[in-house]
């Protein structure tokens, strides 16, 4: 669920997250910019392989519901149909098991072989993953193309915590964004949500790229 543009809840929960930011690490980012010119941030495998045992384990549990589950229970021309809502929440059940066995083989394999990596540098921001060949860039804009750095929660129930996704706001005419099939459109505004899966907490990433993006336009 996206969070609304003004949301009270949505400004509140942001501040205390800023709150929380690692200071130390955001004075070593910026150490590093002083250095090299940049900072490179790589994604963390420790979440990538958590990511994806988590899809297994539901694909396992959807595997098992279906073993122990008799044919006719689900077979509406079957004596044995078990009834319309049974019937429904198989097929629930079965699109689950496509959605998670995707995300399992692409947590899996692709993921850790693609690299994806995020770099901030005096020029601006670039997201690119590896392939055979080189880096392939996904999305990049300088900074006097990002109009807004900010974050969109996703609130979730229970005792999962809720997620906050870092997004950059940029021009259309400056952003690169890498197509699949086809080209790409260039609207006027363009909206990339930074991963979640890098090694940094997307707090720190947050407070570091308004940082870095106030101080590149102070010096425009």
């Amino acid at each position: 669920m996206r969070t609304p543009p003004h949301n009270p809840r949505h400004a509140a929960d942001l501040q205390k997250e800023i709150g929380k930011a690692d200071r130390r690490r955001i004075d070593q980012w910026h150490a590093a910019m002083r250095r090299d010119g940049r900072v490179v941030l790589r994604t963390n495998l420790v979440k990538t392989f958590a990511l994806a045992l988590v899809c297994w384990l539901f694909v396992g549990a959807i595997i098992l519901t279906f073993a122990v589950t008799p044919g006719s229970t689900w077979n509406p021309l079957s004596p044995g149909f078990g009834g319309w809502l049974v019937f429904f929440l198989l097929v629930v059940f079965a699109i689950g098991l496509a959605l998670f066995g995707i995300g399992a083989l692409l947590w899996t394999f692709v993921f850790p072989f693609v690299r994806p990596q995020f770099v901030v540098s005096r020029w601006g921001v670039e997201s690119s993953w590896w392939k055979p060949g080189g880096r392939v860039m996904q999305f990049a804009t300088p900074w006097s193309g990002v109009v807004d750095i900010g974050g969109e929660f996703h609130w979730r129930k229970g005792a999962i915590p809720d997620a906050l996704v870092v997004t950059i706001t940029a021009r259309g005419v400056t952003a690169h964004r890498n197509a699949l099939i086809g080209n790409v459109k260039s609207p006027e505004m363009v909206t990339y949500r930074v991963l979640r899966e890098l090694k940094a907490k997307p707090r720190d990433v947050l407070v570091f790229l308004r940082e870095v993006h106030r101080a590149q336009a102070a010096h425009c």
